[in-house]
């Protein structure tokens, strides 16, 4: 039988999902930020859509369904919108109802924080978008492997971000009341987040269910008691 550490799953996955919904930071990009998301590729025939891989995949989770994306045409800027995201490749339609603008194969196509201003929920969908990455390489890094030490560093450097967030937790929930009852019913701006989180969850619940496995370790059961103490720090003072 593997020994068991003293940790309750349940609490744990559902205090996790509280800090996704609740934790929603105002990230540090300033209102002029942008940066070049790609090339224009793979055009439809009237110019309207195409397809735009992704030449800066760290910046991947500012890049959701609903972003608008800029073109710059001379003095002219070209709108799109994101419609759809497949691993490293957008989907975008001009958003331009008219249908004047054409796409132009192998243009530039930036992200620019100023177009993105007036999206409700903006700063919450680009950082619940970072935290849901955050989350799924932790995942992966306890799915990757059976070793003690490595696990224990990979709950501890998680302990180490999460515990960052906390001081903004207070601030946020103000901001956003309404967020309290996103699992429930999520405001349709961030349907995308919400459908996101639900499949995370087992995943998360089961990659607890492993690292409890390993609890003789005693560098894990310090990790994971460690760990215990930013969630209960969270569920205390940012709610």
């Amino acid at each position: 039988m593997f020994p068991v550490i003293r940790f309750n799953l349940k609490k744990v996955s559902v205090l996790f999902i509280l800090l996704l919904l609740s934790s929603v930071l105002h990230g540090k990009e300033t209102a002029d930020y942008e940066f070049i998301a790609g090339k224009v590729e793979f055009i439809n025939k009237n110019g309207s859509e195409g397809i735009i891989p992704l030449s800066s995949p760290g910046k991947a989770y500012l890049l959701n369904k609903g972003v608008l994306l800029v073109i710059k045409r001379g003095d002219k800027q070209i709108v799109l919108r994101i419609t759809d995201v497949q691993g490293e490749h957008l989907k975008c339609s001009v958003n331009n109802e008219a249908g004047a603008d054409r796409l132009i194969y192998g243009e530039d196509v930036y992200y620019s924080e100023v177009i993105n201003s007036g999206i409700k929920y903006r700063d919450a969908k680009r950082i619940l978008a970072q935290l849901i990455k955050l989350y799924e390489e932790f995942i992966f890094k306890i799915e990757s492997t059976e070793d003690p030490a490595v696990l224990a560093n990979t709950v501890n450097s998680f302990s180490s971000e999460l515990d960052k967030l906390l001081p903004e937790m207070k601030r946020i929930n103000s901001r956003y009341p309404e967020l309290e009852k996103f699992k429930l019913s999520p405001p349709a701006e961030l349907l995308n987040e919400s459908a996101m989180l639900e499949v995370l969850e087992p995943r998360l619940r089961d990659a607890f269910f492993k690292i409890q496995m390993f609890g003789s370790d005693e560098n894990v059961k310090k990790a994971t008691n460690d760990l215990h103490k930013v969630l209960q720090k969270m569920n205390a003072g940012g709610r």
